[in-house]
């Protein structure tokens, strides 16, 4: 019974997946293209997409980093500090202000910007 719930279920979602899925920018995409698509608070899927690429970047220089080197990037606790939708304004600001990015890959920019952001104490 549970096999064929999740057989259903998933043949249900599967074209809300597929058509949010093309609608999200290609993998390799620039600062500009990101800064883009970002911009758009009321755009609830693509502030979805921002979020979630900015956690992912952040995350995946968490996983990756030499952890014998002091950290760059020191974001408070969640709940202390800004929210993920102030950072991300911070963030547009910043790129903006910073047109010599925009060619780069928006992984490079945030990778950029988090250090100015959430520079380490001490």
């Amino acid at each position: 019974m549970i096999k064929k719930l999740i057989t259903v279920t998933a043949l249900v979602l599967f074209p809300c997946v597929q058509s949010f899925a093309q609608e999200l920018p290609r993998a390799d995409v620039s600062t500009e293209a990101f800064v883009s698509l970002c911009q758009d608070s009321t755009d609830a899927m693509a502030q979805t997409f921002c979020f979630g690429f900015g956690e992912g970047v952040y995350q995946g220089n968490l996983v990756t980093r030499d952890p014998k080197l002091a950290p760059v990037i020191c974001v408070p606790p969640k709940g202390v500090g800004d929210t993920r939708e102030q950072v991300l304004a911070e963030f547009l600001k910043w790129a903006r202000a910073n047109p010599q990015y925009n060619k780069e890959y928006a992984a490079t920019a945030v990778m950029r910007y988090l250090p100015i952001r959430f520079p380490c104490k001490g």
